[in-house]
């Protein structure tokens, strides 16, 4: 009996035995599929919250940027093209994802008549350099891309000389972005008789009384009266234009044009401080020699004074008499037209570039290689142009200056503005009927074909036609070509 107990017992307990190592087998197995929470601190968190919100706010990094390829047409001068081929350069080591090809012309025409050859047939360069008479020829043929913040977001219009925005429209829209300025109207004085640049011609007319001597052929201030360019600015400074850039519309009748024929009849008849008869070539020596103390000229000859030894000063175009406003010089300038077939990323890579030629710091290297001038109205704040005081009085009257209106409609105004004051300077009409004449003039050549005018002396377009020249080599990665 007791062996049988001790059997029972011992059956028990081999029953307990290997029902607990079964639950401890489950117990394990349990355990070891199942994750251990990790204990996180408090900065751990922080740090995972900080990553996850820099992965969303991170920029794209350029190799997930589209590759993209354009291609550039100009006619720059010899220095605008070297200083073009190294922004290029420069633009391309900051975006490795986009490639640029530039393709030079000798002239406008050529680049012109290519380019809207190409554009019809739905090829050609994404993007030109021009001048701004090109948009008078490529918006009519349709091959223009307008410019709103759906193509260029990065051309804010408001930041632009007040002169090239006038002239970037074409019924109300715009198709071009301003680029360079040049080829306008300056006061200039030789430091050697004047301090400082006269306010005002009131000024002027007492400087004059005082030293001329048309015997020794010294005279204080000399006019060139053969140009109308050299007296379109005083109807701006009188109140009033020359024309009407939304319309196009001539605006030669008005109150100012009168007042400019006043001033006109005033120093040269009243007054008598100025000689009628002289050519500007005339004026030009004048200067150059000394025996003229201050002249208005295009800003591109004062290189030309310094190479002749005069100790030149630039300043604004004083005001003339009863007017407390500076006259207005024509302006003129090149900017960026953007094909109409430019399309996606190659749209997008076009953008960037404008965005990029538009920095102050191209603007600014720019002026300082080329004879050229910014189009960002507040560059004079750079310490580079502020500390050149040629450069930073030129641009002061940059930004006073006017839009000059296409080829075609400014020669109109020239012939009938020039062949009017003469008659006024002469004697032989009065200036309230010259401003009827001008206005009566201007619209009967419109009405006509003008074939010709004769080419202003020492007031070349400083970023004009291009004369042939000797190409250089290509330089990698940018693909150059001549044509």
């Amino acid at each position: 009996m007791k062996k049988k107990i001790n059997r029972l017992n011992r059956g028990t307990l081999n029953s307990l035995i290997v029902s607990f190592t079964i639950i401890l087998l489950l117990l394990l197995f349990f355990a070891l599929s199942c994750e251990t929470p990790d204990i996180v601190t408090g900065e751990e968190v922080k740090t995972v919250e900080g990553e996850t919100e820099e992965s969303q706010n991170k920029e794209p990094v350029a190799t997930e940027k589209q590759e993209a390829e354009i291609t550039l047409w100009d006619y720059l001068e010899p220095k605008g093209r070297l200083t073009l081929m190294e922004v290029i350069d420069s633009f391309m080591s900051e975006n490795d994802h986009i490639r640029i090809n530039v393709k030079h012309f000798r002239s406008q025409e050529e680049l012109e008549d290519q380019f809207e050859a190409a554009s019809l047939a739905g090829a050609g360069p994404e993007i030109i350099l021009l001048n701004f008479d090109g948009t008078q020829r490529y918006v009519p043929a349709n091959v223009a891309k307008e410019i709103t913040s759906n193509t260029i977001s990065a051309v804010d219009y408001s930041l632009f000389l007040d002169g090239l925005v006038e002239i970037s429209e074409y019924n109300d829209r715009r198709y071009i972005i301003p680029f360079r300025s040049f080829d306008f109207l300056v006061f200039l004085y030789n430091k050697e008789f004047i301090e400082e640049p006269p306010e005002n011609f009131e000024e002027i007319i007492e400087y004059c009384k005082k030293v001329n001597d048309p015997g020794q052929n010294i005279y204080g201030f000399l006019l060139n009266n053969n140009d109308a360019d050299w007296v379109i600015p005083f109807i701006g400074a009188y109140g009033d234009w020359i024309v009407d850039y939304s319309s196009d519309s001539l605006t030669l009748a008005n109150q100012a044009t009168v007042k400019t024929m006043e001033f006109l009849d005033y120093i040269y008849n009243q007054e008598k401080i100025l000689p009628s008869n002289l050519e500007y070539s005339e004026i030009n020596e004048l200067f150059k020699s000394g025996n003229v103390h201050m002249i208005i000229d295009n800003v591109n000859t004062v290189k030309e004074y310094i190479a002749a030894g005069i100790d030149v000063g630039v300043g604004k175009i004083p005001c003339p008499l009863q007017s407390n406003k500076n006259p207005t010089p024509l302006i003129s300038g090149n900017g960026f037209i953007i094909n109409i077939n430019c399309y996606g990323k190659e749209l997008e890579a076009v953008n960037e570039f404008i965005k990029y030629m538009l920095t102050e710091e191209v603007q600014v290297e720019w002026t300082l290689s080329t004879d050229t001038f910014p189009v960002l109205k507040n560059i004079d704040e750079n310490s580079k142009i502020s500390n050149d005081a040629l450069i930073l009085n030129s641009f002061q009257q940059a930004k006073l200056c006017r839009g000059k209106p296409y080829d075609k409609l400014i020669r109109v105004i020239r012939d009938a503005i020039r062949d009017n004051m003469k008659n006024v300077i002469s004697g032989r009409m009065l200036p309230e009927d010259a401003a009827l004449k001008i206005q009566e003039d201007a619209l009967r050549l419109r009405s006509g074909d003008i074939v010709e005018e004769n080419e202003i002396d020492g007031a070349e377009d400083v970023g004009g036609t291009e004369e042939t020249v000797e190409e250089g080599g290509t330089e990698e990665p940018v693909k150059e070509e001549t044509e």
